[in-house]
């Protein structure tokens, strides 16, 4: 995973049909800043953060890692630069395992990875931090907590 020191966005615009939700949006951080993005509902922060996350494509502007132009068609693309996101809502498949969810946002994990391997790791993962969370549950036996 590559160490970065500054973001930018540069006049981000994407839109959805007639409705843009950002128009010429752009913004600075720097390593170890911490930036917290207001506004009203609708106001396109989720938008936003889902274009620099690789999930929505800009339509205008660019993003630069430590002033180098990168492009993310991918979370994957993301993440290898660094970049991780918290979703505001669940981004989970609900019929899946919690090891198959893992197994889904794993980097480095080829298509169809065996989510055995990754029960296994969490298992060892949830034995050594004190966790409870079952790696072969359906995610819609869980509670939200």
């Amino acid at each position: 995973m590559a160490r970065m020191r500054t973001l930018q966005m540069k006049g981000i615009t994407k839109s959805f049909g007639s409705l843009a939700a950002n128009s010429g949006v752009s913004l600075t951080v720097g390593a170890g800043e911490v930036l917290g993005l207001l506004g009203e509902n609708g106001a396109g922060k989720t938008t936003l953060m889902n274009v620099l996350y690789g999930l929505y494509p800009a339509d205008e502007g660019e993003i630069l890692i430590d002033g180098r132009p990168v492009r993310f068609s991918s979370p994957r693309d993301a993440i290898r630069a660094g970049i991780g996101m918290v979703h505001q809502h669940f981004m989970l498949v609900q019929n899946h395992t919690v090891a198959e969810n893992v197994a889904l946002a794993d980097p480095e994990a080829p298509f169809l990875f065996p989510a055995s391997r990754v029960a296994e790791r969490m298992a060892e993962f949830s034995r050594v931090y004190g966790l409870t969370v079952d790696p072969r549950r359906k995610v819609w036996q869980l509670s939200a907590g």
